[in-house]
């Protein structure tokens, strides 16, 4: 009896299981970029883009790519020590990933807050289907939260 469910799980299809994200949050984000290698900013502010260009996440047998590289607008502010207030206007490129059928996705002219990479003189946005470093319609208090943890160099 056994074998046989173990055997008709195995025929369900990719999309009968169910994506596992941990809920998002910006201490966890801002730590886990603090103790990178790399250099990031965070930058809060509006991100144009041309949706067309996003992998879409697939109901059928076909997988989407792993990863699509986007080129992507973001204008706002960067975080400094006093908050908010450093200029920021500059194209980036959005590193949408997919796990299994399940894409990232951004929408065009939304408000973000987001943790971008600096790379080659440029930056870098990483999004993927659990959200990645970007957080859509940022709460006042979030934006609070990461200055905090600015300021003390972890959250």
């Amino acid at each position: 009896m056994r074998l046989f469910i173990f055997l008709a799980l195995m025929g369900l299809p990719v999309q009968a299981m169910a994506l596992s994200c941990m809920r998002p949050s910006v201490e966890r984000t801002f730590n886990e970029i603090h103790a990178a290698a790399e250099e990031y900013i965070a930058v809060e502010g509006r991100l144009t883009l041309n949706t067309r260009k996003l992998p879409r996440s697939h109901s059928n047998n076909q997988r989407p790519p792993e990863l699509t590289r986007i080129r992507a607008k973001l204008s706002g502010t960067s975080l400094s020590h006093a908050g908010f207030k450093v200029p920021f206007d500059r194209e980036i490129t959005l590193n949408v990933s997919c796990f299994g059928p399940w894409c990232g996705s951004a929408q065009n002219g939304e408000q973000v807050l987001a943790f971008l990479k600096r790379q080659n003189g440029g930056y870098s946005l990483d999004i993927n289907p659990c959200g990645g470093h970007v957080f859509s319609n940022p709460r006042p208090a979030m934006l609070k939260k990461v200055t905090r943890c600015m300021r003390r160099g972890n959250c």
